[in-house]
C-alpha cells in the first residue's frame, strides 16, 4: 500500500469540506463575486491548516489566497501580496499579529463596541498565538 497516496487521500477528505465551507462563507459575505468560483488547495497539513487559491472563473489572471483549518481562522487576501503559499503564510501571520496588537491596545469601551459581549482580549491573544504558530510553520523549510 502506498503511504503517500493514503496521506494524500486523508488530506483531501479533510480539506475538501473545509475548503467548500470557506468558499461558501466568503461568497455569503460578498468577499467573492456571485460568479462561479474555482478553488484549489496548494499547501497544507492534514487536520491543521491549508492554504488555497481561489478565483472567479471569468477572472483567470487574478486570484485570492485563502487560509483555513482546525488550528487557524478563515482569512483571505489578494493574490498579489505573495507569489508562493509560504509567502502567503508569512503575510497572514503578520496580518494577524498586527491585528491582535491593535485590538489589545484599544481601551475597553472601544473593544466592547467592536464585539459586544465577546472577550476581545482573549480572542486577540488567541489570534496572536495562531500568528506565531503559522510563522513557525512558514519558517520550517522541511514542510514546504
Amino acid at each position: 500500500m502506498d503511504k503517500t497516496s493514503d496521506q494524500d487521500n486523508d488530506f483531501q477528505l479533510w480539506a475538501k469540506p473545509l475548503l467548500d465551507a470557506a468558499v461558501s462563507q466568503l461568497m455569503d459575505s460578498q468577499v467573492l463575486g456571485d460568479s462561479k468560483i474555482e478553488a484549489r488547495v496548494v499547501w497544507g497539513i492534514t487536520r491543521r491548516v491549508f492554504i488555497a487559491q481561489i478565483r472567479e472563473y471569468d477572472k483567470e489572471e487574478s486570484f485570492r489566497w485563502l487560509i483555513s483549518g482546525s488550528d487557524f481562522p478563515l482569512d483571505e487576501v489578494s493574490g498579489n501580496v505573495a507569489e508562493q503559499p509560504k509567502d502567503a503564510a508569512r503575510h497572514f501571520s503578520l496580518k494577524w499579529q498586527l491585528g491582535a496588537e491593535q485590538v489589545l491596545k484599544m481601551d475597553d469601551e472601544t473593544r466592547n463596541r467592536l464585539a459586544p459581549g465577546k472577550d476581545t482580549k482573549a480572542m486577540s491573544e488567541r489570534l496572536r498565538l495562531q500568528a506565531e504558530m503559522l510563522y513557525e510553520l512558514a519558517e520550517d523549510n522541511s514542510i514546504w
